[in-house]
């Protein structure tokens, strides 16, 4: 589950029209009341739903499920979005200037759907998908296949072809990394919201 600032939390509470469902006012929890027949909310607690939230000119695909509560009530649970920037058309938004090495290579940029990385030897061959194995600054590791796209002045581009290992880290990672970069649209709360 996504670690939300409290504007982010606000926005979404009035989103999904939540109440308190403790008696603890600080504890913030979403819920939906939904008078829906039975099933209907079957249909709802299967579904794998996206939100869509722009910010600035980013777009935030957060995949949304619903779950029951112990009192059989539905309760959104949104995970950490895709960051998407709708002005390099619609591209994942990459996390430049990393710190982070495998055996073979240094990662100088990632996203969702791409990296770019620095040989620390010879360079690999371009027609093989490349196994890369490594940990997050918040020691979550992630396996990544990776398909060599094109050699460029500051190392090699690939497409991530499978997540084989740390999928939701990585999408945190990345909207946390996201939110420390461009915290100021965060603190401006200009947001739309779109189902989808």
């Amino acid at each position: 589950m996504a670690h939300l600032s409290e504007q982010e939390l606000s926005f979404f509470n009035r989103l999904f029209e939540a109440e308190r469902t403790d008696s603890d006012p600080t504890d913030t929890k979403m819920s939906v009341r939904l008078n829906l027949p039975d099933k209907l909310n079957g249909l709802l607690t299967n579904a794998k739903l996206t939100l869509l939230a722009e910010v600035g000119i980013y777009q935030l695909w957060f995949p949304l499920e619903f779950s029951k509560d112990e009192n059989g009530q539905l309760i959104p649970v949104l995970s950490a979005p895709e960051v998407i920037d709708t002005k390099g058309i619609e591209r994942s938004w990459r996390t430049p200037d990393l710190e982070i090495h495998t055996e073979q290579f240094q990662i100088l940029s990632l996203s969702s759907t791409g990296v770019l990385l620095k040989p620390k030897r010879q360079s690999p061959d371009l027609n093989k998908e490349i196994l890369l194995a490594f940990n997050l600054p918040s020691e979550d590791h992630i396996i990544l296949s990776v398909k060599p796209i094109r050699t460029t002045s500051k190392g090699i581009a690939g497409k991530i072809m499978q997540v084989c290992q740390g999928e939701d880290a990585l999408r945190k990672y990345l909207f946390e990394t996201h939110k420390h970069h461009h915290a100021k649209l965060y603190e401006q709360g200009n947001f739309t919201t779109e189902l989808i």
